[in-house]
Protein backbone atom coordinates (compact mmCIF):
# COMPACT_ATOMS: atom_id res chain seq x y z
CA UNK A 1 0.00 0.00 0.00
CA UNK A 2 2.83 2.45 0.80
CA UNK A 3 4.41 1.79 -2.59
CA UNK A 4 1.19 2.78 -4.32
CA UNK A 5 1.16 6.15 -2.55
CA UNK A 6 4.86 6.83 -3.16
CA UNK A 7 4.79 5.99 -6.86
CA UNK A 8 2.07 8.47 -7.84
CA UNK A 9 3.61 11.09 -5.54
CA UNK A 10 7.01 10.68 -7.16
CA UNK A 11 5.43 11.03 -10.60
CA UNK A 12 3.70 14.23 -9.52
CA UNK A 13 6.98 15.65 -8.14
CA UNK A 14 8.79 14.65 -11.35
CA UNK A 15 6.13 16.38 -13.47
CA UNK A 16 6.28 19.51 -11.31
CA UNK A 17 10.06 19.68 -11.68
CA UNK A 18 9.82 19.18 -15.45
CA UNK A 19 7.08 21.79 -15.67
CA UNK A 20 9.17 24.29 -13.71
CA UNK A 21 12.10 23.80 -16.10
CA UNK A 22 9.86 24.23 -19.13
CA UNK A 23 8.13 27.28 -17.66
CA UNK A 24 11.43 28.85 -16.60
CA UNK A 25 12.75 28.63 -20.16
CA UNK A 26 9.70 30.02 -21.95
CA UNK A 27 10.01 33.74 -21.15
CA UNK A 28 13.67 33.71 -22.13
CA UNK A 29 12.92 32.11 -25.50
CA UNK A 30 9.99 34.44 -26.13
CA UNK A 31 12.06 37.49 -25.19
CA UNK A 32 14.73 36.44 -27.69
CA UNK A 33 12.17 35.98 -30.47
CA UNK A 34 12.31 32.19 -30.24
CA UNK A 35 9.56 31.84 -32.83
CA UNK A 36 10.24 32.55 -36.50
CA UNK A 37 9.03 35.94 -37.75
CA UNK A 38 7.80 36.98 -34.29
CA UNK A 39 9.24 40.47 -34.48
CA UNK A 40 7.52 43.00 -32.24
CA UNK A 41 8.82 45.94 -34.24
CA UNK A 42 7.78 47.25 -37.63
CA UNK A 43 10.87 47.55 -39.85
CA UNK A 44 11.39 50.83 -41.67
CA UNK A 45 12.10 49.25 -45.06
CA UNK A 46 8.70 49.97 -46.66
CA UNK A 47 8.17 46.43 -48.00
CA UNK A 48 5.52 46.69 -50.72
CA UNK A 49 3.37 43.69 -49.80
CA UNK A 50 -0.26 43.16 -48.88
CA UNK A 51 0.55 40.24 -46.55
CA UNK A 52 3.58 37.99 -47.09
CA UNK A 53 6.63 39.21 -45.21
CA UNK A 54 4.68 41.66 -43.06
CA UNK A 55 4.88 41.47 -39.27
CA UNK A 56 1.76 40.82 -37.23
CA UNK A 57 1.66 44.50 -36.27
CA UNK A 58 1.68 45.52 -39.94
CA UNK A 59 -1.12 43.06 -40.72
CA UNK A 60 -3.10 44.41 -37.74
CA UNK A 61 -2.64 47.96 -39.07
CA UNK A 62 -3.90 46.94 -42.52
CA UNK A 63 -6.75 44.57 -41.64
CA UNK A 64 -7.61 45.18 -37.99
CA UNK A 65 -6.51 43.04 -35.06
CA UNK A 66 -6.12 39.37 -35.87
CA UNK A 67 -7.56 36.66 -33.66
CA UNK A 68 -5.12 34.45 -31.77
CA UNK A 69 -5.67 30.83 -32.82
CA UNK A 70 -3.77 27.66 -32.10
CA UNK A 71 -1.70 27.92 -35.29
CA UNK A 72 -1.02 31.67 -35.32
CA UNK A 73 -3.00 34.84 -36.05
CA UNK A 74 -6.25 34.66 -38.01
CA UNK A 75 -7.56 37.42 -40.27
CA UNK A 76 -11.03 36.83 -41.68
CA UNK A 77 -12.18 38.06 -45.09
CA UNK A 78 -15.36 37.48 -47.12
CA UNK A 79 -14.37 34.36 -49.08
CA UNK A 80 -11.16 33.27 -47.36
CA UNK A 81 -9.35 33.33 -44.05
CA UNK A 82 -5.67 34.21 -43.75
CA UNK A 83 -3.59 32.74 -40.94
CA UNK A 84 -0.12 34.07 -40.14
CA UNK A 85 1.73 31.00 -38.84
CA UNK A 86 5.32 32.00 -38.02
CA UNK A 87 6.63 33.19 -41.42
CA UNK A 88 4.01 31.27 -43.42
CA UNK A 89 0.61 32.42 -44.64
CA UNK A 90 -2.17 29.83 -44.79
CA UNK A 91 -5.32 30.67 -46.73
CA UNK A 92 -8.49 28.71 -46.06
CA UNK A 93 -10.69 29.16 -49.11
CA UNK A 94 -14.50 29.05 -49.13
CA UNK A 95 -15.19 26.15 -51.57
CA UNK A 96 -18.28 27.99 -52.89
CA UNK A 97 -16.50 31.33 -53.26
CA UNK A 98 -14.75 32.89 -56.23
CA UNK A 99 -11.24 31.96 -55.01
CA UNK A 100 -12.03 28.22 -55.20
CA UNK A 101 -11.27 28.54 -58.93
CA UNK A 102 -7.55 27.90 -59.63
CA UNK A 103 -7.08 31.07 -61.69
CA UNK A 104 -8.82 33.20 -59.06
CA UNK A 105 -6.75 31.58 -56.29
CA UNK A 106 -3.56 32.36 -58.23
CA UNK A 107 -4.72 35.95 -58.63
CA UNK A 108 -5.38 36.19 -54.90
CA UNK A 109 -1.92 34.82 -54.11
CA UNK A 110 -0.35 37.37 -56.44
CA UNK A 111 -2.03 40.20 -54.52
CA UNK A 112 -0.61 38.93 -51.21
CA UNK A 113 3.01 38.68 -52.41
CA UNK A 114 5.48 41.57 -52.48
CA UNK A 115 5.09 43.72 -55.58
CA UNK A 116 8.51 42.73 -56.97
CA UNK A 117 7.80 38.96 -56.81
CA UNK A 118 8.27 37.06 -60.06
CA UNK A 119 6.99 33.60 -60.91
CA UNK A 120 9.94 31.18 -61.20
CA UNK A 121 8.05 27.94 -61.90
CA UNK A 122 4.88 25.86 -61.61
CA UNK A 123 4.43 22.16 -60.76
CA UNK A 124 1.63 19.63 -60.26
CA UNK A 125 1.69 16.83 -57.68
CA UNK A 126 -0.59 13.96 -56.79
CA UNK A 127 -1.63 10.52 -57.94
CA UNK A 128 -4.87 9.17 -59.37
CA UNK A 129 -5.93 8.10 -55.87
CA UNK A 130 -5.13 11.37 -54.09
CA UNK A 131 -6.28 14.94 -54.25
CA UNK A 132 -4.12 16.93 -56.67
CA UNK A 133 -1.84 19.65 -55.46
CA UNK A 134 -0.35 22.42 -57.56
CA UNK A 135 2.70 24.46 -56.59
CA UNK A 136 4.28 27.72 -57.68
CA UNK A 137 7.63 29.21 -56.76
CA UNK A 138 7.88 32.98 -56.51
CA UNK A 139 11.05 35.00 -55.90
CA UNK A 140 11.24 38.47 -54.33
CA UNK A 141 14.37 40.51 -53.65
CA UNK A 142 12.37 42.82 -51.34
CA UNK A 143 11.24 39.83 -49.28
CA UNK A 144 14.81 38.55 -48.96
CA UNK A 145 15.91 42.03 -47.79
CA UNK A 146 13.06 42.12 -45.23
CA UNK A 147 14.07 38.75 -43.77
CA UNK A 148 17.71 39.90 -43.51
CA UNK A 149 16.53 43.04 -41.71
CA UNK A 150 14.47 40.92 -39.28
CA UNK A 151 17.38 38.52 -38.74
CA UNK A 152 15.38 35.61 -40.17
CA UNK A 153 17.33 32.84 -41.94
CA UNK A 154 15.09 32.93 -45.02
CA UNK A 155 15.49 33.64 -48.69
CA UNK A 156 13.18 35.59 -50.98
CA UNK A 157 11.92 32.34 -52.52
CA UNK A 158 8.33 31.36 -51.69
CA UNK A 159 6.70 27.99 -52.29
CA UNK A 160 2.95 28.30 -52.85
CA UNK A 161 0.93 25.07 -52.47
CA UNK A 162 -2.66 24.83 -53.72
CA UNK A 163 -4.77 22.01 -52.22
CA UNK A 164 -8.03 20.78 -53.75
CA UNK A 165 -10.99 18.99 -52.17
CA UNK A 166 -11.37 16.38 -54.93
CA UNK A 167 -9.28 13.69 -56.60
CA UNK A 168 -7.32 13.40 -59.85
CA UNK A 169 -10.49 12.63 -61.87
CA UNK A 170 -12.46 15.50 -60.35
CA UNK A 171 -10.13 17.97 -58.64
CA UNK A 172 -13.00 20.01 -57.23
CA UNK A 173 -12.31 23.37 -55.61
CA UNK A 174 -9.21 24.87 -54.11
CA UNK A 175 -9.76 24.84 -50.36
CA UNK A 176 -6.32 25.71 -48.99
CA UNK A 177 -3.32 27.71 -50.17
CA UNK A 178 -0.02 27.76 -48.27
CA UNK A 179 2.62 30.43 -48.86
CA UNK A 180 5.88 29.13 -47.38
CA UNK A 181 9.06 31.25 -47.55
CA UNK A 182 12.17 29.11 -47.98
CA UNK A 183 14.65 28.84 -45.15
CA UNK A 184 18.36 29.28 -45.70
CA UNK A 185 19.98 25.83 -45.32
CA UNK A 186 22.15 25.53 -42.23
Amino acid sequence: MAVRRMLPGSIVVFLLIMGAHIYAGMPEVAAQGGFPCASETVPGDQLASAALGLTRQELDNLYGPGNAVQTGWLYEFDEFDLTLADCDLILTIDPDGQFADPDAASGLVRTLLPEDAVLAGTWQFGTLQSAPQDADEWVSAELAARYRLLGEPRTGSVLVLYSYDGDAYNPGSIVRVELRPAEIPA
